[in-house]
This record gives C-alpha cells, sequence and structure tokens, in this order.
C-alpha cells in the first residue's frame, strides 16, 4: 500500500500533524499505520481554506516533508481508482 511514497519523508509529515493537530498520547505507528494515519489527517483537513493548506505547505516544506497539497492529490487519486 503506497510504496511510491518515501517512508523518511512521510515520516516528517506525519510528524506534523502529530504535532499540530493530535493528542500527545498517539504512539508512532509503523509505515503501513502510518500511511493511514496521515490519510486520514489528510481527510480532516478537507474544509480548509486555500490559505490553511498554503500555511500547511509552507510549514512542511520547511521541514523537508510532502506538502499538504501533495497528500491531498496523492489519497485522493488512489481513493476515486477503488
Amino acid at each position: 500500500m503506497f510504496h511510491d511514497l518515501d517512508a523518511t519523508c512521510l515520516k516528517r509529515s506525519f510528524d506534523y500533524f502529530v504535532e499540530h493537530y493530535a493528542s500527545a498520547e498517539l504512539i508512532t505507528p509503523g509505515h503501513s499505520a502510518l500511511v493511514v494515519a496521515i490519510a486520514d489527517f489528510v481527510k480532516g483537513t478537507q474544509d480548509f481554506c486555500g490559505e490553511r493548506v498554503l500555511e500547511i505547505d509552507r510549514d512542511l516544506q520547511k521541514r523537508d516533508a510532502y506538502i499538504l497539497s501533495f497528500l491531498r492529490d496523492h489519497f485522493t487519486r488512489r481513493n476515486n481508482r477503488i
């Protein structure tokens, strides 16, 4: 599942979402669980305004992580194929 994503970059994106949107009790998952967790975070951003998405993109880019815009596109394309 999602083997085309770099695990290190995905982890940096996940860390950002955990830092900003999750509780401290969240346990760092393995790669497959990581993808599922990020997909859940991405799904939770669907109501974010464009300005907020751009802000998150800039923050993630500074961390050398996948940006939200890319993740939204990636997971949306995958879900539409099912």
